[in-house]
Parts: structure tokens; C-alpha cells; sequence
């Protein structure tokens, strides 16, 4: 099945069907090459060039070995269940000795490992910065209604879409989109072309249906129901193998991958112990991913090194003046105007190949800033002459005061426009990024449950934050509140009278903040 290899910094030897070969070739995933991970990081950690390219590798990865270690840790544990002869009431299943799953394992897998490729395809330049330039879900239905690969879609992707069709689409919605255009072509090519594939890649190729691939990554394409066989459903256990808290394929590849090639150690976990704690529950004939309680101590340092990662690394002050410089230099475009001019999906393909990082930012974005101002902004961002923070205010909160905290800070948004355009009546220029922490923002969405050990049992657990006193961690929220001072000064003396200034007329502000433990 496997005919090529990539040797991968992180997972070492990487093996690839020619399926994976030739889609790795395609223009909408090739072009991920040039599509950092983490845009602006290199201006801080200079080494952290990497792509979404090789993480896409790498997640694909992972996904095929939790499968795998899922599936060997239940026939271990019913090996010796079966030695000892212990009685098992928990119900559950080996998913390779389901008939109709080990009869479709081949395919099932491969499935897999492309939901798992392709779950960051539909990403633009910039990565997440990205979606609030792209086109309104009505534009992109234009596009499907006039392409015959997609239009069989259509009321898949309005309801994907969820009434939201007048607002920028996210990057899931475009993966969609390119999972079905990539695997329509694969499966005309492997009719046209002789000797590109074998007669079993062949075979997999004619099976292979992108409305499940789609499922494992996106559980709410309804273009199937679910994914089933014999009766039971897979859908929550594959998609939470590629998507899920508190931990999944994606997680697990970029926190190695980002600590790497940032040169930090913050996001270093126990992988072969978290592998060897996967294990596949059947509720109801629902197959779920669950944790065993052994392996809850090396999840909890995931989470930790997760947490870690961020505070020290996405959100490094230096990284996001990044960011909030572009925010500033891009606050007057004209939103109503799409910048991706696609009026078909070869003209849609087009943009997100010729557009890359800097080429986006070069040549379309600088394109559409109007103002002096602006572009010196733009120009500023792009030679690395950043902003340079004046303030900084780090707020923890609790269950107890989250609420309240947050309804402060709530209260000082106008107060924060009030005093942002009183400076650029003097001449100084500010940014504010005052942003929550959301690490832990999708942990009421979590699909992984904890089987707890009695005696020789499992009970299965759904609510993380009451299972270990040290998830506590859970259900706080990190706030952070930085003012930024951009570059106008050229002597020592500038600087401290212009920070002067800026705090003088933040200073409302600064102290609601400061009165905030």
C-alpha cells in the first residue's frame, strides 16, 4: 500500500501511499509549501519557518497511529481479560474484528489518513488571519452551482453554511470544497492514466467518497449521515482521532512541531504513553475514542505544555505587535469588496495557489490600502521595524470571577476607541490587543471520554473538569491587555515622552485594569 517515504524532523520516516503521492503533487495542497504555520513567528523565534505542508504530513501521520494503537490496546487488554478469565461488562469493540469495518479496513484507513492530509487545505495565506478577507458563503455558492463536481453538494453546503451565507466563510467550508474537487480528479485520472496507480490503489480509488472524508473532519456534513457499518456508527470515532479536545492528530503534531522549529521546549509531551492510553468504547452501537485513566497524567501535561506553548509562544508580545500592526495597516479596507475575485473554482483555485504569504501581502493585500498612513504601516510590519510595547496587563480568572471580569473589560472597549483616536490627534499611533486566551475554548466540545478503572471494569466519564483536581485548569480563562507604540520616535527622550503620553490618556483604562487581580 505504501510505495514512498518522507523523512520528517518530528516523526522521522513518513510513509505514503501513491494516493497520498499524487495528492501532495495537487496545486491546492502544494501550495501549502508556502503557507506558514504560524505567520508572523519567524519575526520572533527566527527558525519557525515551517509550513502547513509538512504539518498536513505530519497529522496524517498520527491519525493512522492512534487508530492503529487504539485498535492493539483493546486486543491487549482482552488478551488478558481472556487469560485471567475476567467477565467484561463494558462494551468495548477491536474495531478491526467489526465485519463490516474489517472487510473496509483498507479503505477506511485511507480515508483516514486524506481527512487527516486535508483537514488544513482549505487554509489561505496567512493561515487564521486569512478568514476575515475570503469571500461570503453566497459567493461561494455561486461558485459550486456552477461546477458539476460540487453542485451535487449544493444543499450540503447551504446547510453547512447554516444561514450564515452573507458572512466570510472559514477555512473548513474550503477544504470542503477542495476535498471534493481533488478526489473527483483522482478518480478521473486513475481511469485515464496507465501506470500511475496499482490495481488495489485502484480499487481504493473507486471506493473512496469525499463526503466521508469530509465527515471525519467536519461531523456536521450532512452530505451522509454518518459513517457506518454493520449498523454501528464510526463518525465520533474517526473525527475525534483528527479533531477533538483535549487532545487529537492536529494538536499532537503542531505542539512538537511549533516547540521545534521555535527552539523551545514548552510544548513536549509523552506521545508513545498517550498512544498507549487510546482505546475505542462502543455506547449505544456509537464508537467513541477514550482515554484510560492510567494515561490521564501524561494528558494532563499535554494540556499543561499546550497552555505553555501559548502563553509563550503564540502570544510572545513580539509576535502579536505582528499582528496588530496588520490589523492597523488593513482597518480601512473596504470589507464589502471581496478580495478573491473568483467567479469559478479554476478561478478560486488560482487565487490560493498564486497567493502565499508574502505574496498576499506584497501584492494583493498592499493593493487594496488606500491610505499614506497605512501602507508605511504595511511597510514598517514587512522590514520588521515593530512596535513596541508599552503596557501590559495579564488577568487570570476563576469560575467565581470570570464573569464579572469579563463584563469589565466589556466596559472599557469604548473607553479604548475614546482614547486610541486622541493620540492620533497628537500624532501618536497606538494598537491595543486585548484578546482572551482560548486555549481551552472548544472543551465543551469534547468528544474523548476517560475510562475509569474499577476493579477489573471501565466506567466512562464525559466531564473532564470534575475527573482530576488538576484539570481545574479547565475552567480558566487567561485575559491579556497590551498597548503598543509604534516606531515614530528616533531618540531615547522621544520615547519615554511619547509612552508618557500614551499612559496619561490611558490611564482610566490602566487603572480599572490594575484594580483586576
Amino acid at each position: 500500500m505504501y510505495t514512498g517515504n518522507i523523512l520528517d524532523p518530528i516523526h522521522g520516516l513518513v510513509k505514503l501511499s501513491e494516493i497520498e503521492k499524487w495528492i501532495l503533487s495537487q496545486k491546492p495542497f502544494n501550495r501549502l509549501r508556502r503557507v506558514k504555520q504560524n505567520t508572523f513567528l519567524y519575526l520572533v523565534f527566527p527558525s519557525a519557518n515551517h509550513t502547513r505542508f509538512e504539518h498536513s504530513i505530519g497529522v496524517m501521520h498520527l491519525a493512522h497511529q492512534i487508530y492503529l494503537h487504539a485498535n492493539d490496546n483493546y486486543e491487549t487488554g482482552a488478551y488478558k481479560k481472556e487469560k485471567y478469565k475476567v467477565k467484561e461488562t463494558t462494551d468495548f469493540v477491536f474495531c478491526s474484528t467489526s465485519a463490516g469495518l474489517k472487510t473496509n479496513e483498507p479503505l477506511l484507513i485511507q480515508e483516514l489518513r486524506l481527512a487527516a492530509l486535508l483537514h488544513d487545505v482549505g487554509h489561505g495565506p496567512m493561515s487564521h488571519k486569512f478568514d476575515q478577507y475570503t469571500i461570503t458563503g453566497n459567493e461561494l455558492l455561486k461558485i459550486i452551482k456552477d461546477d458539476s463536481d460540487l453542485l451535487v453538494y449544493l444543499n450540503n453546503f447551504e446547510n453547512l453554511l447554516n444561514g450564515h451565507q452573507a458572512k466570510k466563510i472559514e477555512h473548513e467550508v474550503v477544504s470542503a470544497v477542495f476535498i471534493i474537487k481533488l478526489i473527483a480528479e483522482l478518480k478521473r485520472v486513475s481511469i485515464d492514466s496507465e501506470g500511475k496507480f496499482n490495481d488495489r490503489q485502484k480499487d481504493i480509488i473507486t471506493q473512496i467518497n469525499p463526503a466521508r472524508i469530509i465527515k471525519m473532519i467536519e461531523p456536521t456534513f450532512d452530505a451522509i449521515e454518518k459513517i457506518e457499518f454493520d449498523g454501528i456508527d464510526y463518525t465520533n470515532f474517526f473525527s475525534s482521532i483528527i479533531s477533538s479536545f483535549p487532545l487529537d492528530a492536529d494538536r499532537m503534531d503542531y505542539l512538537y512541531r511549533d516547540s521545534y522549529f521555535s527552539g523551545v521546549k514548552y510544548g513536549l509531551y509523552d506521545l508513545s504513553r498517550l498512544l498507549m492510553s487510546f482505546i475505542p468504547v462502543n455506547e449505544n452501537n456509537s464508537i467513541s475514542l477514550t482515554i484510560k485513566e492510567s494515561g490521564i497524567d501524561s494528558v494532563i501535561r499535554f494540556i499543561q505544555s499546550r497552555t505553555h506553548l501559548y502563553n509563550q509562544v503564540y502570544f510572545h508580545k513580539t509576535n502579536r505587535a505582528s499582528n496588530c500592526m496588520l490589523d492597523f495597516a488593513c482597518r480601512n479596507i473596504d470589507k464589502s469588496t471581496p478580495i478573491i475575485e473568483a467567479q469559478n473554482y479554476k478561478e478560486l483555485e488560482e487565487f490560493y495557489w498564486s497567493n502565499s504569504d508574502e505574496l498576499f501581502i506584497w501584492n494583493t493585500l498592499s493593493k487594496k490600502i488606500t491610505t499614506e498612513k497605512e501602507t508605511e504601516v504595511l511597510n514598517e510590519l514587512l522590514t520588521r521595524k515593530l512596535w513596541k510595547r508599552v503596557y501590559q496587563k495579564k488577568i487570570v480568572t476563576t469560575p467565581t470571577d470570570k464573569l464579572d471580569i469579563a463584563r469589565k473589560l466589556k466596559d472599557i472597549k469604548d473607553k479604548i476607541t475614546k482614547a486610541t483616536l486622541e493620540l492620533e490627534n497628537i500624532g501618536i499611533d497606538v494598537a491595543v490587543d486585548n484578546f482572551p486566551n482560548k486555549v481551552f475554548k472548544d472543551y465543551e466540545k469534547s468528544k474523548i471520554k476517560i475510562a475509569r478503572k474499577i476493579d477489573s471494569d471501565y466506567k466512562i466519564e464525559t466531564d473532564w473538569k470534575t475527573f482530576n483536581k488538576e484539570l481545574k485548569i479547565l475552567e480558566c480563562e487567561v485575559y491579556m491587555f497590551r498597548i503598543y507604540l509604534r516606531r515614530q520616535f528616533t531618540t531615547p527622550k522621544m520615547f519615554v515622552d511619547n509612552k508618557k503620553k500614551v499612559l496619561e490618556i490611558f490611564a482610566e483604562i490602566i487603572n480599572i485594569l490594575d484594580k483586576i487581580e
